[in-house]
């Protein structure tokens, strides 16, 4: 049970290559407060990605589906390529990456170079 909940809790960032998809989990909309819109912005020097709450008329807001949800599936092939190019990775195996809140901000980022390589198909929340 504290392992399902300490699984809850993190950060996770899920990329799909071929689905192209992101899923953010739980934590991450609860350290986002729950947003109605979020925006990702990616630092291509410092290969990072920031996703923030926004609002609806920012630039290129993603709407989050009203509702209690415990994950959020967002699509977008170019952004998936443009990250999958980003971080230098050849293949299109799925990613996940583990986030750092940044409070101040109600921000979360993402470092890419971090993110590990799982199997299509399995399991993606490490222990």
């Amino acid at each position: 049970m504290n392992q399902q909940m300490s699984r809850n809790n993190q950060l996770l960032l899920t990329m799909n290559f071929h689905d192209e998809t992101m899923m953010l989990n739980e934590g991450i909309l609860d350290a986002l407060g729950h947003p109605r819109q979020v925006q990702i912005l990616l630092n291509d020097e410092a290969k990072r990605l920031l996703l923030r709450p926004c609002e609806v008329d920012s630039s290129q807001a993603i709407v989050i589906p009203s509702g209690s949800v415990l994950q959020v599936e967002l699509g977008g092939r170019q952004l998936l390529r443009r990250i999958r190019k980003l971080a230098g990775w050849e293949t299109e195996q799925p990613r996940i990456c583990v986030g750092e809140p940044i409070q101040e901000y109600q921000a979360v980022f993402f470092d890419l170079t971090r993110a590990i390589a799982v199997a299509p198909g399995a399991a993606v929340a490490p222990a």
